[in-house]
């Protein structure tokens, strides 16, 4: 999907690289060489040759002044043509320019378990009054779902990379449309897009890839009713007025310049209409730091918070969650973890199938105060690039002069995708290689995070890509999910019974054992928090695995292969995931997220001015625990989306029976093993309910926490009527010992945890192996369900039959 895009927001240093800070001419040539165009197109560069280029703007000053386009508090954007960037590098020598790899989509019965027919009983709120906006891949307007029983569009906003088309000629300025030196976009009305409908012209409003349209109709979908007298496949907020951003062109993901545009737009025209709004993105990658610092997320979060009543972000936590198996070892995935100690070196393997043309990138976050080189080994142990030290870069240049590396570490130029907010450093890697074993070298002391993204040959779609070869889930929140202040959404089952349309029988989602799948579980594929400085994520989880929706015109499998609903493993190999004309099933954490913008759609029509942190604690305190398994409590946060649970939480008034159900309620911990740094938490979230599974009232005190073996970070507090919050740490020098947790109501255990206590997950875990001599060795990967950045596949089917194709190897081997 990004083959032309060859070294994401690396490209932008290879372009203004100096030998600054490099060690010497050879090594900048050689990084100069590696994020080099080919074939006489620039990898970032849109169709008209130019980078997006994300600037944050210092105290006071004024985008437009500086010749860049608002599109957040604190920021502004260009596209310049690769020869210009040295240009305005120089004459704005104040200002960082920075770009980033492209963030890619993520991927009925539903209202069951988020309890939206009480809610709408006992409120009657249904989103209207409200605005639903969704940045996503577009939306099909001629679906019946987004449009009324007269067939009129319910689409307010339409904003659509392309030509400007003049429609509105003030705002296609405003937003840099009609600027060369801006991504060209178009804008829509409600009365151009029924002017298009009724004149049989809204080709040119498609979304070629169904996602956006799918998205959209889970969270303010109609059902139909011009089709249908009995709609069936109704989203959350069904009178909610929608606002669409498709600020990229298709096939070419999300540039983060475009997201903050997009979100933007949804909001200024939100205030024009005076009407609260709630934006969905179901986007996201593993590139990045992952701490919330990245630009992209500092963007968002400024368009978000107390001074913005009756504004929500909400943001899918990404589909990088699952483990694979492969040739008899793993688990392997996209994110692992190591401890740095100062008397060896640590080794990070990464296993890659062989390429002829791959891209390897890994991203790598210390925390404050840690000081580690960084060397990156090619395949067959050979160093391609020596240990730089912090505040450096080095680059190589193989023989046949296309396989090419670079490091940087912790060096923020302004010109590298590493900011001064963070402790990161980033590795990338591009050529022909054979099959085998690419290792990061880190040597110092500290904690290292890293997360690797493969492309080309080495996409997830061939072979798995590249994997680390050991892997976690905890720490695979995707960007921009991991912010703090942002709201991310795991997943869970919404079903695993259908009946395709035309079949008379029914499909059963099994396991790879052949065994039956519950319901209501989390997705294996859901991608997991913690943040790498203890921040729980995700905030709430909500239906995503096998959702019906809309289905886009021109995505039906039954008319041609490939699409977002033509997936691996039906029977007889005939689609099976249609479910009637205009509506079929997909999976992922992108279909959870509007799950999530519909119910706070639904908040705001009752209360319009809730802020971003007020429905989030009313979300998780009416939250409930999910009937189906949950192996890993920090894939899935609090609880699951409970609409009248978080009703009841909101009123003001106390229950008069006001005992708790101690076998109703629970709590969470964020991560599953702690570490010997009392700075190092560890959160505890606390869901206390009456015997009807409403949220506790008050607790008079008697809500306690006992420990052993470790000390109190964070006191128990109460955030809201029936949720909790406290956080634990485990002491200096407790490597290897045992942190154990126990919340208490008025003297009774609501069950003790145990946490094993190491520098990392490995030592914590007692499974820690040494590799090359070194003192730590960690290499680790997830799996997902749709592709965030490349991935497996897109979908839940689709990440089964990848798991069944890793199966299929190990036994063969």
């Amino acid at each position: 999907m990004l083959a032309r895009r060859l070294l994401l927001s690396l490209a932008l240093l290879g372009l203004t690289l100096g030998t600054g800070e490099a060690r010497a001419d050879a090594p900048a040539q050689a990084m100069a060489r590696l994020l080099r165009p080919r074939a006489g197109q620039h990898p970032l560069a849109d169709p008209r040759g130019r980078i997006p280029v994300l600037v944050p703007l210092p105290a006071g000053a004024d985008a437009r002044s500086l010749g860049l386009l608002p599109v957040a508090p604190g920021f502004g954007t260009v596209r310049l043509a690769p020869g210009d960037v040295g240009a305005f590098s120089a004459a704005h020598p104040e200002l960082a320019l920075l770009t980033g790899p492209p963030r890619q989509p993520l991927l009925d019965r539903s209202k069951v378990w988020i309890r939206l027919e009480p809610y709408r009983r006992a409120t009657g709120a249904d989103g209207k009054g409200v605005i639903v906006g969704v940045v996503d891949t577009g939306i099909d307007v001629t679906h019946p779902d987004f449009r009324d029983e007269n067939g009129k569009t319910r689409i307010r906003w339409l904003l659509q990379a392309g030509s400007p088309r003049g429609l509105h000629p003030s705002l296609e300025h405003e937003y840099g449309c009609d600027d060369p030196e801006q991504s060209s976009c178009a804008i829509f009305s409600d009365a151009d897009i029924d002017a298009m409908l009724a004149e049989g012209e809204p080709r040119l409003l498609r979304d070629i890839t169904g996602h956006g349209t799918h998205v959209a109709s889970i969270a303010a979908g109609n059902g139909g009713p011009m089709a249908s007298a009995k709609p069936r496949y109704v989203g959350v907020a069904p009178a909610a007025t929608l606002i669409v951003a498709a600020p990229s062109r298709p096939g070419e993901g999300f540039e983060d310049p475009d997201i903050l545009k997009a979100v933007k737009f949804i909001f200024d025209r939100a205030d024009e209409l005076q009407m609260p709004a709630v934006v969905n993105l179901s986007v996201g990658s593993d590139f990045g730091p992952h701490d919330g610092t990245s630009p992209l997320e500092a963007g968002l979060a400024a368009m978000v918070g107390s001074a913005y009543p009756g504004r929500a972000i909400v943001v899918a936590a990404g589909n990088s969650g699952a483990l694979y198996e492969i040739d008899g070892k793993g688990p392997m995935g996209i994110h692992t973890e190591a401890h740095v100690s100062p008397h060896a070196e640590t080794r990070v393997p990464i296993r890659t199938p062989s390429a002829s043309k791959g891209q390897g990138y890994v991203w790598i976050t210390f925390r404050p105060g840690d000081e580690v080189s960084v060397g990156l080994e090619g395949p067959g142990g050979e160093e391609w690039i020596g240990l730089v030290e912090p505040g450096h870069d080095a680059g190589y240049t193989g023989d046949d002069g296309e396989t090419t590396g670079a490091v940087i570490n912790r060096l923020a130029n302004g010109k590298s995708p590493i900011t001064a907010d963070t402790n990161s450093a980033v590795v990338a890697f591009s050529g022909a290689w054979k099959a085998g074993e690419f290792a990061i070298r880190l040597k110092g002391r500290g904690d290292a995070q890293l997360w690797v993204t493969g492309l080309g040959d080495v996409s997830p779609a061939h072979d798995l890509g590249l994997q680390f070869t050991r892997g976690i889930k905890q720490g695979t929140i995707n960007v921009p999910a991991s912010h703090p202040d942002l709201l991310a959404v795991g997943c869970t089952i919404n079903r695993v019974r259908w009946q395709p349309q035309g079949s008379s029988d029914s499909v059963l989602l099994l396991n790879l054992d052949g065994e039956p799948i519950h319901e209501d579980s989390a997705c294996y594929f859901s991608a997991a928090g913690p943040t790498p400085f203890g921040v729980a994520k995700p905030e709430i989880s909500a239906p995503g695995g096998l959702v019906a929706a809309a289905m886009g015109s021109g995505v039906d499998p039954r008319e041609g292969h490939g699409g977002l609903f033509d997936m691996p493993g039906c029977p007889d190999d005939l689609p099976c995931f249609v479910v009637d004309d205009f509506h079929a099933i997909a999976s992922g954490s992108s279909m959870s997220a509007p799950q999530v913008a519909g119910a706070i759609a639904l908040l705001f029509q009752i209360d319009p001015n809730l802020t971003q942190a007020e429905v989030t604690e009313v979300l998780q305190a009416g939250a409930r625990y999910p009937k189906g398994d949950v192996p890993l409590d920090a894939q899935l946060g609090p609880g699951v989306l409970d609409l009248e649970g978080a009703r009841l939480a909101l009123q003001a008034a106390e229950p008069r029976d006001n005992e708790p159900a101690l076998d109703r309620s629970w709590y969470v911990l964020s991560s599953a093993y702690a570490r010997p740094d009392p700075s190092w938490p560890v959160w505890g979230t606390i869901e206390m309910r009456r015997q009807d599974g409403s949220p506790l009232g008050g607790g008079d005190g008697k809500l306690s926490v006992a420990l052993r073996g470790g000390v109190m970070h964070t006191p128990l507090r109460q955030v809201r009527r029936g949720l909790w919050q406290f956080a634990i740490a485990a002491p200096r020098g407790s490597g290897g010992s045992t942190l154990t947790v126990d919340v208490l109501y008025d003297g009774v255990s609501l069950g003790a945890r145990e946490l094993p206590v190491g520098s990392d997950v490995w030592m914590a875990s007692g499974t820690l192996e040494a590799a090359s001599g070194a003192c730590s060795c960690a290499a680790v990967g997830s799996d997902h369900g749709e592709p965030s950045g490349g991935r497996v596949a897109f979908g839940l089917a689709g990440a089964l039959a990848a798991a069944l194709a890793a199966r299929r190897r190990r036994r063969r081997g």
